[in-house]
């Protein structure tokens, strides 16, 4: 959280200090990949650039959230399986928590991997890899909450993806913004590149005047 206050920081200020300059639009589109919205503050565009920095930074407060739930979740169905399975979760590799929700002991889950041959990963039998599940109940309540924090971890991942959109839009839209106000002068109508909230999602909208 300090580090997304700082960056938080480091963009505002980036861009509030920024000269407001007529400039290439080659030199806005770079400006606004590397921070979104100051390409477009450096044309004079603060309308514009205040919706690519208040999205940016909700999608990396969504991230932070969304990573944060994740851990918590992560934290929950590793200790579940250490109480119902007495299961040994310290360095443990994805598969093995996989297993876990899968196979109600170790002892079944090598019994089912035999048919792989010698390239079967099995579990030794020691305390370290053991388990056995208290009631099958118990398993698929771990499974639910491993898919859980799984789900939150693919969302977080998602959100970036939506930070690399997000640069990519606000450069695109700073680099044309040259081109916009000429054939706003010549009567024509430019296509609009821009961001729309809805109630239940967030969509990229192109949008054009007649």
């Amino acid at each position: 959280m300090i580090r997304l206050g700082l960056s938080a920081l480091l963009l505002t200020t980036a861009i509030s200090t920024a000269p407001v300059a007529a400039e290439g639009g080659a030199g806005r589109f770079w400006r606004s990949l590397l921070i979104p919205g100051w390409g477009q503050h450096a044309g004079g565009r603060d309308s514009a650039a205040s919706r690519f920095v208040i999205l940016e930074g909700a999608l990396w407060a969504g991230y932070a959230g969304l990573s944060g739930i994740s851990g918590i979740r992560r934290t929950t169905y590793r200790t579940y399986a250490a109480t119902h399975a007495g299961a040994q979760t310290s360095g443990k590799t994805g598969e093995y928590f996989d297993d876990l929700g899968f196979y109600a002991t170790h002892h079944q889950h090598n019994q089912f991997a035999r048919v792989d041959g010698p390239d079967a990963l099995l579990y030794a039998n020691t305390p370290d890899f053991s388990w056995e599940w208290d009631a099958d109940g118990s398993r698929e309540r771990y499974r639910d909450l491993r898919n859980s924090a799984e789900t939150m971890e693919r969302n977080a991942l998602f959100v970036t993806g939506l930070v690399a959109v997000n640069h990519l839009v606000s450069a695109i839209h700073a680099g044309r913004m040259d081109r916009e106000a000429g054939l706003a002068e010549s009567g024509l109508s430019a296509i609009v590149i821009d961001w729309q909230w809805r109630p239940e999602r967030l969509d990229l909208v192109l949008r054009r005047s007649f």
